[in-house]
């Protein structure tokens, strides 16, 4: 049996979100608004902390009984309350991460987050990339170019766990549906950020294929991926803004996946690589009209662009627009 090896990077052109399954509430963080930034809190170390200040009591009444005001039912609320300076934060966080909003509504009162859905982390907590959802990117390239599906062939590609990703690479980003409009969707995720360099091992079998025929894969599902659908969001007036601050970069001919939640319906089934752009949209729309009958059921004809709506997020900081889960990939042999 030969095996060939090599290792792999991914750079990050979106954020990533890889599910742990978990959220945490906003009494579960801390959210600065004016500074962007939420910090995550070691709950022993809270506890012990407010202990010693003669609040446990009325933390616990706090979580039990939150206020029913959005705005005032985050633990920074509980904390500003009860005069605790942020100096004496540092006893209690673990880390911070940057937010990035959609839009931020008004300067002195602070729009609330929801919700915060975390990352996949192992065992010694640490965040990473399963080889498993790197594999399944890759797979469903190959299944669109050779439309194989067979086992044991995929059996002949392994993909390890990537490397641990450090905590001062992670970031919330909120979501935001693109179509006729920007809509930032009250959906927030802990992501790996943009411009992250993530390094895994891919080991190929039997040569039952190259890494240059992964390579045409994957370069291959991009371009139908962005020919037959991508691009008709230029024709949106939010698809054309979101395109001009950046959210579409020409990288046709380049090595893009898309990983993790968020990423959409086109980027993890065959349709519109394996099917004419006119059979593609049909059949997208019956499979979408039946599990989304709110919407897609409402529909007296198929739209010009199915799925209607591109997930992306945005920096605000850096006024710069990403793909939700888009990524490039480079191979190189051990």
């Amino acid at each position: 049996m030969s095996i060939k090896v090599y290792e792999a990077t991914i750079k990050t052109v979106g954020p990533v979100h890889i599910g742990s399954g978990r959220t945490i509430r906003k009494q579960d963080y801390i959210y600065d608004f004016h500074k962007s930034m939420v910090h995550m809190v070691n709950g022993a170390e809270l506890v012990k902390f407010l202990k010693g200040k003669d609040l446990l009591d009325d933390y616990q009444k706090f979580l039990r009984h939150p206020p029913k005001k959005p705005r005032e039912s985050g633990l920074k609320n509980f904390l500003d309350a009860h005069r605790i300076k942020q100096d004496e934060w540092k006893t209690f966080i673990k880390f911070s991460e940057q937010v990035h909003q959609g839009k931020k509504h008004g300067t002195y009162k602070p729009k609330p987050l929801n919700d915060i859905h975390l990352m996949m982390r192992d065992g010694q907590n640490q965040v990473y990339i399963p080889g498993s959802s790197i594999k399944g990117a890759i797979k469903t390239a190959v299944v669109s170019k050779y439309n194989e599906a067979e086992k044991d062939i995929f059996s002949k590609i392994k993909v390890s766990d990537s490397e641990p990703i450090d905590e001062c690479h992670l970031a919330i980003y909120q979501k935001i549906d693109i179509n006729k409009v920007d809509k930032p969707m009250p959906l927030y995720r802990e992501c790996i950020d943009v411009n992250t360099e993530i390094k895994f091992t891919l080991s190929l079998e039997d040569d039952i294929y190259t890494i240059e025929d992964i390579e045409e894969c994957i370069q291959s599902f991009y371009k139908n991926y962005y020919n037959e659908w991508l691009i008709g969001f230029k024709e949106t007036n939010g698809g054309r803004r979101f395109s001009i601050e950046g959210g579409m970069p020409a990288l046709v001919g380049e090595n893009v996946l898309y990983l993790g939640a968020g990423t959409g319906f086109v980027s993890k089934t065959t349709h519109y690589q394996l099917k004419n752009r006119l059979q593609a949209k049909k059949d997208s729309f019956e499979i979408l009209r039946k599990k989304f009958s709110s919407t897609y059921g409402k529909m007296k004809e198929i739209p010009k662009n199915v799925p209607v709506v591109l997930k992306g997020t945005i920096n605000e900081i850096k006024k710069e627009a990403y793909q939700q889960g888009m990524c490039m990939i480079t191979f190189n042999s051990k």
